[in-house]
C-alpha cells in the first residue's frame, strides 16, 4: 500500500521525532528468557542482556531531544519488570508501550527493512528523514 501525502513527507528538517524502539532482539538479547514463564513470573525478563551498541545509540537519540518510546509485544503484566530492566541498564526513555503505536521512526529487529544500530544512527542523521527513506522505499 502506498502512503500518499503522509506524515512521513510532512516532517520539516530538524524536527524532533518520536522514535519507537522495540526491546527484544533490538536492545535486549532475550535468548536466555523463557517467555513461557513470563505470565507467572514477569521478572523472568530480567535475564536479558543489553545488545552491544544499543545503549550508546539510545542515549544519543535521547540527548538529541527525540522522544524515545520503547515498545514490546511482551505480556502486559511484565511492564514493570521491563521498565526495571531498562532503568537498571541505563536506557533513557520517555515511556513504554506494551503494543505498537504511531511514531515517526520504528527501530525493530523484525522489520522487513531492519538494520544495525550503526546504520539506524546514520539514517536518522540524513536530511528530510523520514520522508527521504519513504521515497527511497517507494512508499510515497
Amino acid at each position: 500500500m502506498k502512503l500518499k501525502n503522509s506524515l512521513l513527507n510532512a516532517l520539516p528538517m530538524g524536527k524532533k521525532l518520536t522514535i519507537a524502539i522495540d526491546i527484544d532482539g533490538t536492545v535486549a538479547d532475550s535468548s536466555k528468557v523463557d517467555f513461557t514463564k513470563v505470565g507467572r513470573n514477569p521478572y523472568e525478563v530480567m535475564k536479558a542482556k543489553p545488545i552491544k551498541g544499543a545503549l550508546e545509540a539510545v542515549k544519543k537519540l535521547y540527548s538529541q531531544g527525540h522522544t524515545v518510546v520503547f515498545h514490546s509485544s511482551r505480556n502486559h503484566g511484565s511492564k514493570k519488570a521491563t521498565e526495571k530492566w531498562l532503568k537498571e541498564h541505563g536506557f533513557p526513555f520517555h515511556h513504554i508501550e506494551m503494543a505498537k503505536f504511531i511514531a515517526h521512526i520504528y527501530i525493530d529487529d523484525r522489520a522487513i527493512n531492519g538494520c544495525s544500530w550503526k546504520r539506524a544512527m546514520r539514517e536518522i542523521k540524513k536530511p528530510n528523514l523520514p520522508g527521504k527513506l519513504a521515497r527511497k522505499k517507494g512508499l510515497v
